[in-house]
């Protein structure tokens, strides 16, 4: 079984672009699972397409937080 330990070392051994690239698919992740537990009907995939969707239903989301 591969241990969050197992994978801050495997982070640490990445070079930089290659960390911020991982960080970024994490949050893509993290976005898409938002997206579809608000959206518990729509089929989500990791495609662009559902990427896009989720990412501006996010910033949507994080604008009204803002404004408030």
């Amino acid at each position: 079984m591969y241990t969050t330990q197992q994978y801050e070392v495997e982070k640490l051994m990445m070079t930089k672009q290659e960390r911020m690239l991982q960080l970024r698919f994490e949050k893509q992740i993290d976005i898409l699972a938002s997206y579809k537990m608000q959206h518990p009907k729509k089929d989500v995939f990791l495609s662009e397409k559902c990427i896009a969707e989720a990412v501006g239903w996010y910033m949507k989301q994080m604008k009204e937080i803002q404004s408030n």
